[in-house]
């Protein structure tokens, strides 16, 4: 049986391996919707609630607001999403995702979302609270950091 040691450092070495299939899970899917995976990224974050403005969504991908226009004008077309005046406030837009395409999109992530509810399932209260934090504090390092490569790239 492992140790602590032997078991932290198979996690670690773990961690780039399931971010790299994950990657290539989410090329595969966007080939499939025909959109790229910038699109497919953003796709995910309308349908989610993380981005409902262009701003927001400009911020959340790391892209200037104009490229964001642009990849919006290609997911109007592709009937993924729409732009809408803001309810709370005209003079901005939201976006809101389509159901054209939307049960593509649930069909391919079925499996995968099968999988880890099946094995999250299995879990204790105790391994899901440390399972979250790890989440919750690797996303949040990955976004300073990224915000720090972003800040040290001009310089």
């Amino acid at each position: 049986m492992p140790d602590q040691r032997e078991l932290a450092t198979a996690a670690a070495l773990e961690i780039p391996r399931f971010v790299s299939a994950t990657v290539l899970f989410q090329t595969a899917m966007a080939d499939r919707l025909g959109i790229s995976p910038t699109e497919l990224h953003g796709l995910q974050l309308v349908i989610s609630g993380a981005a409902t403005s262009p701003t927001e969504l400009a911020r959340a991908l790391g892209m200037t607001t104009g490229a964001v226009t642009r990849m919006l004008d290609r997911m109007e077309t592709r009937r993924l999403v729409e732009r809408v005046p803001d309810p709370a406030d005209r003079r901005r837009l939201a976006i809101r995702p389509l159901p054209d395409r939307l049960d593509d999109v649930a069909d391919l992530y079925s499996p995968m979302a099968r999988f880890f509810g099946d094995r999250l399932g299995k879990l204790d209260r105790r391994q899901l609270t440390a399972l979250l934090g790890v989440l919750a504090d690797g996303r949040a390092f990955a976004e300073r950091e990224a915000a720090r490569l972003r800040s040290e790239k001009g310089g």
